[in-house]
């Protein structure tokens, strides 16, 4: 287990639905699911619990309706020792329910009604500004109100607190916010979708990355699936591959890897060394169906980074000017 400072995550909570079957619908066609399996979900509720997993003080801020899910999820924070204090449950929505499609090879489509999470205001990261001035990293992603996230970032790059941002779902963002952002890290659609630029392997996701580190981002990381992740800062980039596994569901790997990526950060590792991490924990993830249920323990791991192959080794180079 790591030993870490504290982690603040800004962000939304969805109950998840998951369906499983033989393949994802068409338009307008109706298929029958081989499996069903329901649990909490949303973008920062997920990487909330996987850097609490990963050993980090982790505190949640954010809205839950005053309903079943929304105690599920109380309950769950509780008993996974994440900080409560800044949870508001809202008595005039309902939390946030995402329904994902699965199919046999692990593909998804999902669709998300993100209820409480909307309501989110800056009077609340008002409130929780002195966790957030304590926290090793303050995590955001684009789940809530946007005006709402930009704030925050703000805000905390005022306090001088390192900043996180999972651009996702991807939405056209101010010039002007990017200098607030410590890293950033889309993966590749969410990627192409604010850069304009086509990201289909490690080369566009180079070119991907210099384009946010040029508006002011400090590290921007470009996660490419079973193709690994590609950071661009300092003027070089350097693709870090992900090790093979057998995926049947890539639900949340996103999140994982920033959670398992903020843990291993704030318990003092180097960039590089919470990147190679981040990517084990994102793809033993996707061995399992869900989100939650999928985070690895931390000994499995180590234990596939103890193991990996010689060709399962970063490449570096300079970034072009051009």
């Amino acid at each position: 287990m790591l030993r870490a400072r504290g982690i603040t995550i800004v962000g939304s909570y969805n109950v998840g639905l998951f369906l499983k079957g033989q393949r994802l619908p068409a338009t307008g066609e109706t298929i029958v699911a081989d499996s069903f399996v329901e649990g909490a979900g949303g973008k920062g509720s997920n990487q909330a619990i996987t850097a609490a997993k990963f050993g980090a003080p982790t505190t949640f801020v954010g809205r839950i309706g005053a309903d079943s899910y929304g105690r599920y999820a109380l309950d769950l924070y509780r008993r996974l020792g994440i900080s409560t204090d800044l949870i508001t449950v809202d008595e005039s929505t309902h939390s946030g329910i995402s329904i994902i499609l699965i199919d046999s090879v692990g593909r998804n489509m999902i669709s998300v009604a993100l209820g409480a999470n909307l309501h989110l205001s800056p009077a609340d990261l008002d409130r929780a500004l002195p966790t957030i001035k304590r926290s090793f990293a303050v995590g955001y992603q684009l789940e809530n109100d946007l005006d709402t996230v930009l704030y925050g970032l703000r805000i905390s790059r005022e306090a001088g607190t390192r900043t996180y941002l999972d651009p996702a779902p991807a939405t056209p963002l101010p010039d002007n916010i990017y200098p607030c952002v410590d890293v950033i890290k889309p993966n590749e659609t969410e990627a192409s979708t604010l850069t304009g630029i086509d990201v289909r392997d490690a080369a566009s996701a180079a070119a991907a990355g210099a384009w946010f580190v040029e508006r002011g981002v400090g590290a921007a990381i470009v996660t490419l699936g079973a193709a690994g992740a590609v950071l661009v800062r300092d003027g070089q980039s350097r693709h870090y591959p992900a090790p093979p596994v057998q995926a049947v569901d890539t639900t949340g790997a996103g999140d994982i890897f920033s959670g398992a990526f903020l843990a291993s950060l704030s318990a003092g590792k180097a960039l590089d060394e919470a990147i190679v991490f981040a990517n084990a924990a994102a793809a033993l993830s996707t061995e399992r169906i869900g989100v939650v249920e999928s985070i690895p323990e931390p000994e499995a791991v180590a234990r596939l980074l103890q193991a990996r192959p010689a060709n399962w080794r970063t490449t570096a180079k300079p970034q072009s000017s051009d």
